[in-house]
């Protein structure tokens, strides 16, 4: 029995040694990876590798949730985050480079969060309340679109949250949920007839109902009786060829919009645009006039329409 009890001792010792534990992945295993987020950065001095590794996990961050660099709380957790090791690997062929290990708790961070989203929460609730206090659709339109920066950096903390949690969950998701489907439910309430008339007018008529539904709102026929706003267009299209450029059919478009009030019987909006395009074919020429033509128009559709919303 000892004789095994030395060999297994023999073979474990010769397993260590033939393990290089200065290397970054055995150094990083070492961290519980559910509690605590590192991330690795390598210099020619201590303090340059260091600096680095702290480096990184910003840039891991910023990389892994979107627009995470325009809410303050990732200065306040990165302030949190600290060099927990630094070291050399002798074996490597630049024994002069060191290597760092940056290592923030997710406790910490969750704690951090959890201050800006309940903040917030408590504004969207106050918010909610009043969409919810009125059925009138325009009134509530106020609420919505105060409502909406409050849900973008809500949504901001809340993708953090669930990068560096420890298990990866939302905070109060539930919660932030209710308030999303007001916010959406109200928008989608307001129902937008879309009319293009003139020639050549169905990629106009898809790019502004993408414009419409893209606010929120909801594009809906011209005869749907529950309309309460009509976008309506008059496209023409001229063709013509190119004396410069032999062989080119060359289209020129317009798009005369109106945005309408149905409620109250007015037009609240006018505005014209031009556009043209050359190609080979005349039918590929007013595709592609039209195209740019009608993602002109629906942003212009999509600014016009906000402001007169929110100010309604």
């Amino acid at each position: 029995m000892k004789k095994w009890i030395i060999l297994l001792t023999a073979f474990s010792l010769f397993g260590c040694a033939g393990m290089n534990k200065n290397t970054v992945s055995y150094q990083m295993s070492k961290y519980d990876q559910y509690a605590y987020y590192v991330v690795a950065g390598e210099g020619n001095t201590k303090e340059i590798a260091s600096a680095a590794a702290l480096e990184n996990m910003r840039k891991s961050i910023v990389q892994n949730v979107v627009e995470v660099s325009s809410v303050a709380e990732l200065d306040d957790i990165m302030a949190n985050a600290q060099v927990d090791k630094v070291w050399r690997d002798k074996s490597q062929k630049d024994p002069k480079n060191y290597f760092a290990l940056a290592v923030l708790k997710r406790q910490t961070a969750e704690l951090i969060l959890q201050v800006p989203a309940n903040a917030l929460d408590a504004q969207l609730a106050a918010q909610a309340a009043k969409l919810k206090s009125t059925e009138d659709k325009f009134s509530g339109l106020r609420a919505a679109f105060v409502m909406e920066p409050l849900l973008v950096k809500r949504n901001v903390v809340q993708d953090f949250y669930i990068f560096i949690s420890q298990d990866h969950a939302g905070y109060e998701t539930e919660r932030f949920e209710i308030y999303k489907k007001l916010y959406h439910d109200r928008l989608a309430a307001v129902k937008v007839a879309v009319v293009v008339r003139g020639e050549e007018n169905d990629v106009l008529l898809s790019r502004l109902i993408d414009g419409v539904n893209q606010m929120g709102l909801s594009a809906v026929s011209p005869n749907d009786p529950t309309a309460i706003l009509s976008v309506e267009a008059d496209a023409k299209v001229d063709g013509y060829g190119s004396e410069r450029l032999k062989g080119l059919q060359w289209a020129a478009t317009t798009a005369a919009v109106h945005l309408r009030d149905l409620q109250a019987g007015s037009t609240f909006a006018s505005f014209t645009l031009h556009d043209r395009a050359g190609t080979g074919r005349k039918e590929d020429s007013v595709r592609k006039s039209m195209e740019s033509l009608g993602s002109r128009a629906s942003d212009e559709i999509v600014k016009r329409l906000t402001n007169y919303l929110k100010t309604k």
